[in-house]
């Protein structure tokens, strides 16, 4: 990744932080020079990383991990089984994935008839679902309780008040969302033609290589806060934080490996070790409010990731 394109990310970080019109074109032109893609192992270091460790950005972090894992990695594997057609999904499409439930209204699909799907339901968490062009949606059949089909949804398409911005206090420089539809038609060749175990399994594959993926990117995250923070031992935590950071890119990559290859997946390295890096820079940070700076205060939200989001 170019210095020019980093340092254009991390210094618009307040800008966008506060006015999320700006979001757009920021968000093309990272994915421009560097387009989500489900060749993971032809980057010698991620460009979720790289924003992370360069610009403090862990919400452009974890946008760029969904559009590569989620969306690209989970349609070439559909492909690889049964072709699929989403003529939507360009290099710079914004996509994200509606699967995290309530334990009721979880999303169901039914046929109308042969070329029509309703769909009802709700998803409660979609990071970046507000901003986003395109989702893939998990459903069930009526009375089931595991997923069996996944849906694309163009989001212009959808009713009005369908998806509601939803404040998670973290990852501020992207929107997340709500999705609820009550009998939503769509045509039946946006679902997927992969289904049930197969499609469950895909699934899984993925959603285990993103933790890990979110891992690497937010110890990237922790390194920047650990340079940019002045606090006693300063340079031994950036270099605890360093060290974690080349482990947890060994780790990865042996993930990706073995995701590729279709064998077993973890998904964190060391995480007592990551959240004992947290506190410390969480503790000196609220008992030295003035330290670090506006613009690092901002960036102080996505200490709480792990409070808010599962890994």
């Amino acid at each position: 990744m170019s210095d020019s394109s980093l340092h254009k990310i991390e210094s618009t970080y307040s800008d966008r932080f506060h006015n999320h019109s700006l979001f757009k074109e920021s968000w093309i032109a990272f994915a421009s020079n560097y387009p989500p893609s489900h060749c993971l192992l032809d980057f010698n270091q991620l460009p979720s990383t790289d924003v992370a460790l360069h610009c403090g950005d862990l919400g452009f972090a974890l946008l760029w991990i969904v559009q590569s894992v989620l969306m690209r990695c989970v349609y070439f594997d559909i492909n690889q089984l049964q072709p699929w057609e989403i003529p939507a999904l360009t290099p710079v499409t914004i996509g994200a994935m509606a699967h995290t439930e309530p334990d009721t209204a979880r999303m169901t699909a039914r046929y109308i008839d042969n070329n029509t799907l309703s769909l009802s339901g709700h998803k409660k968490y979609i990071t970046g679902g507000k901003d986003a062009d395109l989702l893939f949606v998990t459903a069930r059949r009526t009375g089931e309780d595991k997923f069996t089909k996944i849906v694309y949804i163009q989001t212009y398409l959808l009713p009005e008040n369908a998806l509601q911005q939803l404040d998670m206090s973290i990852l501020p420089t992207i929107y997340h969302a709500t999705l609820t539809l009550d009998d939503f038609p769509c045509n039946a060749l946006q679902c997927s033609p992969v289904k049930d175990k197969e499609l469950r399994k895909i699934l899984k594959k993925w959603s285990l290589v993103e933790r890990a993926l979110i891992g690497e990117a937010y110890i990237g995250y922790l390194c920047y806060l650990a340079k940019n923070i002045t606090m006693p031992d300063q340079k031994e935590l950036i270099d605890e934080v360093e060290n974690l950071l080349a482990l947890q890119k060994t780790f990865t990559r042996q993930q990706l490996e073995n995701a590729f290859s279709n064998n077993y997946i973890d998904t964190l390295g060391d995480v007592a070790r990551v959240l004992s890096v947290t506190q410390k820079i969480s503790n000196y940070c609220m008992e030295n409010p003035q330290t670090p700076g506006d613009s690092i205060t901002l960036r102080l939200h996505d200490l709480n990731l792990f409070n808010k989001i599962r890994l």
